[in-house]
């Protein structure tokens, strides 16, 4: 891990809408959509979870995961 990664790491704990701007929405949701894909929860599932399309969940599902 570099001092940017533990600077990064640090931000995410300290000042998450800072760390969200950092990164950007899209990549966070994209995150979330995979940790929900690997918990085996089901695109309709995400869907009403996260609030997004069906087509916002397999964008980001195809995108990352």
């Amino acid at each position: 891990m570099t001092d940017l990664d533990k600077k990064l790491q640090e931000i995410a704990l300290m000042n998450w809408k800072q760390f969200v701007a950092l990164i950007g929405e899209d990549a966070l949701i994209s995150a979330k959509v995979c940790l929900l894909r690997q918990d085996k929860k089901s695109y309709g599932e995400i869907q009403q979870k996260l609030k997004l399309t069906k087509n916002q969940v397999e964008y980001a599902a195809c995108k990352k995961c």
